[in-house]
């Protein structure tokens, strides 16, 4: 099957002449004239890559590209443009964008572009479908998600309260070669102190007070799978010897048994408390904590991806009105901006529980501000960032000017300057070989 193209261009000499060459080139094509046909035609024909346009009216390129984040994450929008500037690359840049090509368009450039961005799009499997976000600290944490699946290494999650860890962990065990064993999870914050060391590791029936029959612990109920220890900073100081025994050695010893037990099992281990402050203050063992952290998760905070408040909130809107059976519910734009502008302490957990109010109250087809509470609505949004007035230039010098300046502030650590830069390690490489950069 021939991959689909679909170009939103307003000049329409301009727009005949790619058609025309990416239809030599084999490609399926479908075109339109400004940005709300370019997204009608995105909903019904689901094109594979999309060119636009960056100014258009009504509705131009960065309209565009806002709707692809929201509702097509995995498919790369190629801005073109003639009136490129170190700010609209840079916007456009931590919106997404997967690139950039000036007008008159090299066509040459423009095959090798949509080819690229092909590949970029290929190899993105749909394997953790249950953390939503395109921005680069949710690709980031994707890619290590991948990388951490692949050994029985533990791995620690680390992050506020409402960020996902759970839902990290079972992102993992799915992408793991464990997947088809078990996951147990055990709350280390929620078993009464008396009773976790049964839950964890079982008793034989005699053991203590009320042991009236043999208890399988979440060791061996995890056996052959993954063992998810939830809340780990709340594990009892003197518990947590054993667990360090049993981390290590991959044996345990129920309560009660004399004769240690084996187990194949894959440690995830999750917290929003700062370990390296307890191991300082004496309340977590340093070499358990080591042993745990082998590779560290970090989830980051909502206000941190701003970009992803809007995926979110649409996936919780669906999800919400298919519950309560109600037709699916649009959101006001300036209902969006509220969100978007909302620091959410309560992070994803906090954005979830204020959807699911808002599709049960609203009783019209649009979630308007009146539908939110008056703790989101009277927040102060943040102040946007100043701007030195606006200079048109040459977009590749000015693209290459602003990747040189953040590889340098970062040291050319690659990892780090696509976060500094608000886009993806895939993006930022394409872009260094695009323009042949090197240390």
């Amino acid at each position: 099957m021939k991959p689909k193209i679909l170009i939103v261009e307003d000049e329409k000499r301009l727009l005949r002449i790619i058609k025309l060459v990416l239809e030599d080139n084999g490609y399926q094509v479908k075109t339109a004239e400004d940005g709300q046909q370019g997204i009608d035609v995105w909903r019904q024909w689901r094109p594979e890559v999309v060119l636009s346009d960056l100014k258009m009216k009504p509705l131009g390129g960065m309209a565009l590209l806002k709707f692809g984040r929201l509702n097509f994450p995995d498919i790369p929008l190629i801005l073109l443009t003639a009136f490129g500037s170190i700010e609209m690359a840079v916007t456009a840049m931590k919106t997404g964008a997967f690139d950039f090509l000036s007008k008159p368009v090299d066509h040459n450039l423009l095959l090798e572009t949509i080819e690229q961005a092909l590949a970029v799009n290929g190899k993105e499997p749909q394997l953790l479908d249950n953390l939503i976000g395109s921005s680069a600290k949710m690709e980031q944490v994707r890619n290590d998600i991948r990388l951490f699946a692949s050994t029985d290494s533990s791995v620690l999650i680390t992050g506020e309260s409402g960020t996902g860890k759970e839902i990290a962990a079972r992102a993992i065990f799915q992408a793991s070669n464990r997947k088809n064993g078990p996951f147990v999870k055990v709350n280390c914050a929620a078993i009464p102190r008396d009773l976790i060391e049964s839950e964890l590791f079982g008793h034989k029936k005699g053991a203590f007070t009320g042991a009236l029959q043999d208890r399988k612990g979440a060791f061996i109920q995890a056996d052959k799978g993954v063992l998810f220890l939830d809340e780990i900073g709340d594990l009892p100081i003197e518990l947590q010897p054993k667990l360090l025994h049993a981390v290590e050695e991959k044996t345990i010893t129920p309560i009660g048994e004399s004769c240690a037990v084996p187990v194949s099992i894959k440690i995830l281990s999750a917290t929003n408390l700062d370990l390296e402050t307890m191991v300082n203050n004496a309340k977590f063992r340093a070499d358990l904590f080591y042993r745990l952290n082998t590779v560290c998760l970090k989830m980051p905070a909502l206000r941190d991806k701003p970009a992803d408040i809007g995926q979110l909130a649409l996936f919780f809107v669906k999800k919400f009105c298919r519950k309560f059976d109600k037709p699916i519910l649009k959101i006001a734009d300036n209902t969006m901006e509220t969100l978007e502008t909302y620091p959410w302490p309560g992070n994803i957990r906090e954005l979830k529980n204020i959807i699911e109010r808002a599709a049960i109250t609203c009783e019209q087809e649009t979630i308007t501000r009146d539908s939110l509470p008056e703790t989101i609505t009277k927040k102060k949004s943040y102040p946007p960032l100043e701007h030195t007035q606006d200079q048109v230039f040459d977009m590749a010098v000015q693209e290459q000017n602003l990747l040189m300046s953040a590889l340098e502030q970062c040291r050319w650590n690659q990892s780090n300057t696509a976060e500094k830069l608000g886009i993806t390690r895939s993006a930022l490489r394409y872009r260094l070989k695009k323009y042949g950069i090197q240390k």
